[in-house]
């Protein structure tokens, strides 16, 4: 009898079954002996919600690009700089300004005209009057005059810096713009690639919780089996049933993530939280790309990137202002050309014709004893221009940090997936070898649950270099500015 005893024990350690001496009981449910294909495969493609409309990456960017709140007010700002440069432009187109005055005795026809002449700085004003007054005893009622003078400056306000200063200012403001609305479009394309990636990173991850929560609610009831046949203790199932619920939370947890991750998918296409669109089903990327050596990338940086455009024109704004500051610490000294032409008579014919012509030239200068705030406007002008150019060899300096740690980054995500993949087969293996020790009955579950969120860990970090892959990349391009958004994402 102790004999048959020791080997039906032997049989049950051995083989997994459970038997009783004299009442043979069914054998305690198998846990899986080995993953199946479908949970080895954590790069595989998962789906969106059934039924709901879907956008490829390159269609969501260009929504993007067309209706994103925050690019449109960029835009909107563009738009407000480029009717700020025609007001500019304005100041040299001619003014005209018709005058009438009818009173009881008196009536005056005229216009005055004014033209700004570019490159000089000079002026030229015109005016010209008719005036009539039938009731003066006069013998002469009807008057014309015209004037005609040119201001040409000497010194201050002479030249092309002085004359087209304020358009240059505003053609800047224009430029700088545009360079900002490249920047934003640039900065939401990537904002809108990790968006998208988000979305099936938190789908992957859900589908790496749902496929763990299966397989631990398999433990669980294997657990309870064994325990009513004595293979296991309630801390067996205890074990499990605490993996269960923090499976059951992952998922939980999962689902809440991806909500949120198709949230903020809508909000930077401006569509509405509740919106059903949502990203295609996409592969997670392969990290195979080579991007170069360090030192082109960064040469294309600094000869690309619209940021270090936009702050060395600023150096020559700045040189431009100090200029002018100069300048006008210089007396004012105009020649002046004044053509006049003032006649009477009984009609204005009479008087246009009877009138006396005369030609003037002379000068006129000012200088204002008082300058002290032109000579602090001088001195802060010249600092303003030392702060540019240290703040465009910062900038270089920034960039190329940026461009290092871009492609630091990305080596880095390249060499963690490759070991993570392995952590992922070592996790696998680890895990079948746990679940065949214990249906064989020489291990507790303790083994299986560790290995269970081993396994659970590995994968989710799979998942997330993965996708964190293809929005360094994409940002690497941004860095280097070599980002071209449509032809990236055209159709």
């Amino acid at each position: 009898m102790k004999t048959a005893r020791f080997a039906a024990i032997v049989v049950l350690f051995a083989g997994g079954g459970v038997f009783a001496q004299e009442k043979p009981e069914a054998p305690a449910p198998p846990l899986e002996p080995a993953l199946g294909p479908e949970d080895d495969a954590p790069e595989r493609t998962v789906g969106p919600t059934a039924g709901a409309p879907t956008m490829s990456l390159a269609a969501a960017v260009r929504l993007a690009l067309d209706r994103n709140f925050a690019l449109l007010d960029s835009v909107d700002a563009l738009s407000a700089s480029r009717w700020q440069e025609r007001a500019a432009l304005g100041q040299f187109f001619p003014t005209v300004t018709p005058i009438f005055q009818r009173s009881d005795d008196r009536t005056v026809w005229g216009v005055d005209l004014a033209q700004k002449l570019p490159w000089t700085g000079g002026t030229l004003s015109a005016t010209g009057r008719y005036l009539s007054e039938p009731t003066t005893d006069a013998p002469f009622p009807k008057t014309t005059d015209l004037r005609l003078l040119l201001t040409q400056p000497l010194l201050r306000g002479v030249g092309p810096n002085a004359t087209f200063f304020d358009l240059t200012n505003a053609r800047r403001v224009v430029e700088g713009q545009q360079r900002s609305v490249a920047l934003a479009r640039q900065r939401l394309a990537v904002e809108v690639a990790a968006a998208f990636y988000g979305v099936i990173a938190q789908r992957q991850l859900l589908e790496v919780a749902r496929q763990s929560l299966g397989r631990t609610e398999a433990l669980r009831k294997s657990s309870e089996a064994r325990l009513q046949v004595g293979l296991a203790s309630k801390l067996d199932v205890f074990r499990a049933e605490l993996q269960a619920a923090q499976a059951r939370d992952a998922m939980v947890r999962s689902e809440a993530g991806l909500a949120s991750a198709l949230e903020r998918f809508r909000a930077l296409l401006a569509l509405p939280p509740g919106d059903p669109v949502e990203p295609e089903a996409a592969p997670l990327p392969v990290p195979t790309d080579d991007f170069g050596p360090v030192q082109l990338l960064v040469q294309q940086a600094l000869d690309a990137r619209l940021e270090l455009q936009e702050a060395r024109d600023q150096v020559g704004d700045a040189r431009r202002a100090a200029a002018l500051a100069t300048q006008n610490l210089l007396p004012q000294i105009d020649l002046n050309v004044g053509v006049t032409q003032l006649g009477f008579g009984g009609s204005f014919g009479d008087s246009w014709r009877a009138g006396d012509s005369r030609v003037e030239l002379f000068l006129s200068g000012s200088y204002p004893l008082q300058q002290s705030s032109l000579r602090a406007s001088r001195a802060v002008a010249q600092i303003q221009v030392g702060s540019r150019e240290r703040a465009v060899r910062q900038a270089e300096l920034d960039v190329e940090q940026q461009v290092r740690q871009a492609l630091r980054d990305l080596g880095q995500v390249r060499k963690s997936v490759e070991l993570q993949r392995q952590a992922v087969e070592v996790a696998a293996q680890q895990r079948r070898l746990a679940v065949l020790r214990y249906q064989r009955g020489l291990g507790s579950n303790f083994d299986v649950v560790d290995a269970e969120s081993s396994l659970v860990t590995a994968r989710s970090a799979l998942v997330q270099l993965l996708t964190s892959y293809a929005v360094a990349r994409l940002d690497l391009k941004r860095t280097t500015g070599t980002l071209d958004v449509v032809q990236e994402f055209a159709p």
